[in-house]
């Protein structure tokens, strides 16, 4: 299992998980990057795949820079891997 990143629009990438052991036919995670002057993220991702989630925001900026976390509704598909994400990112302050 790997995260794909992909450039959607300028400075706007997909990061897509596919996940095959989730239902008969597998299940896509997508989390979304808009890398300007303060970094957005649009879905943090389940926590058990915040490595490979962490792995691909670091191969567009470093996670450092993110400043802004967003999600749609609080499932765990959407935030969670909040804290593991806020874990990182207070380790750099």
């Amino acid at each position: 299992m790997g995260t794909q990143v992909n450039e959607v629009a300028k400075r706007i990438y997909r990061l897509s998980t596919f996940v095959t052991d989730i239902g008969p036919t597998g299940f896509t995670f997508n989390q979304y990057l808009i890398d300007d002057d303060e970094p957005l993220l649009f879905h943090t991702g389940p926590g058990a795949m915040f490595p490979l989630s962490a792995a691909a925001i670091a191969t567009i900026t470093p996670l450092a820079r993110l400043r802004w976390i967003t999600f749609g509704h609080v499932e765990a598909d959407e935030c969670g891997a909040m804290n593991e994400l806020l874990a990182a990112l207070c380790a750099n302050l």
